[in-house]
This record gives C-alpha cells, sequence and structure tokens, in this order.
C-alpha cells in the first residue's frame, strides 16, 4: 500500500472519530450499528472491523490501477517493475489485515465480537444493616436492662472495655431485620480454664477461650437452648463476640494436613500416600472431626472454601468444653493459618502440648 492510499485511509478514519459531532449516521459493519449511546468498548470493535472493511477496499482499488498500468506498460521496464510493486504491496496489506483478524479469531472467537455493553463493578455491594438490628447484649436475664443500657453489636468486639460491658452480659436478643436476606448469627467467647493445672490460661478476651454460638435469642446465658450456647457461656462471662450475618443452606469446606490447600504434604512426609484431605458439611451444632472424617491423617493444616463460609473450631469434643477459633473465607479460597491459631499446638501450655481441633462449626455467611 503506497502513502497515498496510506493518507487516504487515516484521513477517512479521522472523520469517523470526529463525525458524532456533526450527527453523521454511521454505516452498519459486521452486524454493529453506532448511535450516541453507543459504549467505547463497542466502538473500538466497529473501528477494528472498519479498518478491516476499508482496508480491504482500498487494497483492491491499488490491484485495479496496478493491473491497468501493467496493461498499459507497453513493455517499458521502469512501469513494469513500478505495476509489480503496487500489487506486491496491494497483496502484502491485504494479508496483514487478514492474519490480524484470524490470529484474534483464533486465540479467541469472541474478541471480534461485542460482549460487553457497559463495565460492570466486580465488587459486590456489602449487605446494608438497617438500623435498630442486631445483637443486644443485657445485664440480667430475660432482656432486661438492669443498671446498663443494652449494647448493640453488629461485628466483631475483641472486648467491652470501651461500654465497660466486660463479663457483664446475662442474655442476648437477636433482631433480625423483616423480610431480609440474612439474620445475626453470633460466636460467644468466655474464660478458658485449662484442662491440665485448673487455672485460667485463657482470659476470653481478643476471641480467645470457650465458645459458643447462637443464631436466637437466649433469655438465660447459663442454659443452653438446644445446639445453641452448648456448652455454655454462662452469666457474667461473655469476654468478647464475633457477631455475622447469616443464610439460609448448607456450608461445606475440605481440609487438609498440608499448607496451601493441596494433596501433597511437605509436613507429614511419611503420609503421602495416606488420606490427606477430607470435606466436612455443617448442620446442627458442633460436629466431632473424627466422626466426619474417620479415615484423615495428620493435623488440620489448611482449609478450601468455596463460597462465602465461616469455620469455627474446638479443642474439645462436640459437647465438651475447649478453647475455639473462628476463621471465614477470604479470596484466594484457602486458609493457611490454622496451625498458627488458637486452636492448634500453643507450645508455651506445656501441660497441654496436643492442642487441636477435635470439633467444628459451618455458617453459610451473607456479605
Amino acid at each position: 500500500m503506497n502513502k497515498k492510499a496510506a493518507t487516504f485511509l487515516f484521513s477517512l478514519l479521522g472523520i469517523f472519530f470526529i463525525s458524532p459531532a456533526f450527527a453523521i449516521d454511521y454505516p452498519t459493519i459486521a452486524g454493529i450499528t453506532i448511535t450516541e449511546s453507543t459504549s467505547a468498548a463497542t466502538f473500538i470493535v466497529y473501528f477494528f472491523n472498519l479498518a478491516i472493511a476499508v482496508g480491504t477496499f482500498i487494497a483492491a482499488i491499488v490491484l485495479i490501477m496496478a493491473g491497468i498500468d501493467y496493461v498499459s506498460s507497453r513493455g517499458e521496464p521502469a512501469k513494469i517493475d513500478s505495476a509489480k510493486n503496487k500489487i506486491k504491496n496491494a497483496f502484502l496489506g491485504l494479508i496483514i489485515l487478514f492474519a490480524s483478524f484470524m490470529i484474534l479469531n483464533i486465540i479467541n472467537p469472541q474478541l471480534n465480537i461485542i460482549k460487553i455493553n457497559e463495565l460492570k463493578n466486580e465488587v459486590e455491594p456489602e449487605i446494608i444493616i438497617p438500623e435498630g438490628t442486631g445483637v443486644y447484649l443485657y445485664d440480667s436475664p430475660n432482656y432486661i436492662s438492669d443498671t446498663l443500657t443494652p449494647l448493640r453489636v453488629t461485628g466483631t468486639k475483641a472486648n467491652f472495655n470501651n461500654e465497660n460491658f466486660n463479663n457483664m452480659t446475662q442474655s442476648i436478643k437477636f433482631v433480625n431485620p423483616d423480610g431480609g436476606d440474612f439474620k445475626f448469627g453470633a460466636i460467644l467467647f468466655s474464660k478458658y480454664v485449662g484442662s491440665g493445672s485448673g487455672t485460667d490460661i485463657g482470659s476470653g478476651y481478643d476471641l480467645r477461650g470457650n465458645c459458643s454460638y447462637s443464631f436466637n435469642s437466649i433469655p438465660d446465658l447459663s442454659v443452653s437452648v438446644g445446639n445453641e450456647n452448648k456448652p455454655v457461656i454462662g452469666n457474667n462471662n461473655l469476654s468478647s463476640i464475633i457477631v455475622f450475618k447469616t443464610k439460609t443452606g448448607s456450608a461445606s469446606v475440605t481440609v487438609y494436613n498440608s499448607i496451601d490447600c493441596t494433596k501433597g504434604t511437605e509436613e507429614f512426609e511419611e503420609l503421602k500416600d495416606e488420606e490427606v484431605m477430607c470435606t466436612i458439611s455443617g448442620g446442627s451444632g458442633f460436629k466431632n472431626f473424627s466422626e466426619a472424617c474417620p479415615d484423615f491423617k495428620g493435623n488440620i493444616v489448611s482449609i478450601k472454601t468455596s463460597g462465602d463460609v465461616g469455620v469455627l473450631f474446638k479443642t474439645a469434643k462436640s459437647d465438651s468444653v475447649g478453647r475455639c477459633q473462628y476463621f471465614e473465607s477470604n479470596k484466594s479460597g484457602c486458609i493457611n493459618t490454622v496451625k498458627h491459631s488458637y486452636a492448634f499446638n500453643i507450645d508455651r501450655y506445656e501441660y497441654e502440648p496436643n492442642v487441636y481441633p477435635q470439633s467444628f462449626m459451618l455458617f453459610p455467611l451473607a456479605k
């Protein structure tokens, strides 16, 4: 393609770019019609197809003109060479145009058609908590405020120092949004007493200690309600709390005895041919891990999640008292912090050297 043809092509394309200001009607190309509301992505694909169409048209004109020059050359070498060069350049231009189209089509046929009409925000909006809803803590049974104003909680509280509510809760009331897509759930923490020495080794603050959970109001924290608040937290023992938004449905995760949620294991070399993963499902109440995964070997080191799910591990059997650790699914889908959590081998407690998760509870989350 010679300089004149290239200049003509770019001039023509320039006219198409500025023509919206003059309300010029665009032709329909490859099924695409340009209007005032056409998105930038659509116009780029339109421009690509237009360039191929215009380039093909110019190459055809050049070929015709070169053919005329060749026929009318009357044997003059200079004219014949000029005509041959035009023909060669025209074919080269056509090859480049169609090669670009074919390459894109081979890589992904969808690149040559419009798939996106508008930009979409991939970040899902967070569920708004309506005013007045939440989990309310009371300093007396049966949701009575004795000396303290009820404390509304809608998230995580590692302690209640700022509210002067440490170890003051005796009943809990859940106020869920009417007709909402979620309801509140709560994990309750109190101080933990070591089984080896009988002394207090966990304050219950900072989400460490004994735990239980609840989805419904509890009029007296010294009494369990079905599987909730079991084992009981007790009155004036609540030291920290996690409040989350849950939805109806089931939840499941896969646990591994190696890091990065893989079947291969570095830490337990002797277990490479053994069972190194197991899928567990949630339900009503804590479940014993040994019963859910009887063939699992080694310890839980990582957790693979699918979707939004909360995982609560306890270092004791389902109905027994033990310290707890809560995890939530992350963007990577793999939780690698299990081994370094409060529910796994805490070396500084020498009289309890073999602490590990023995029971679990899963929660489908709404975010």
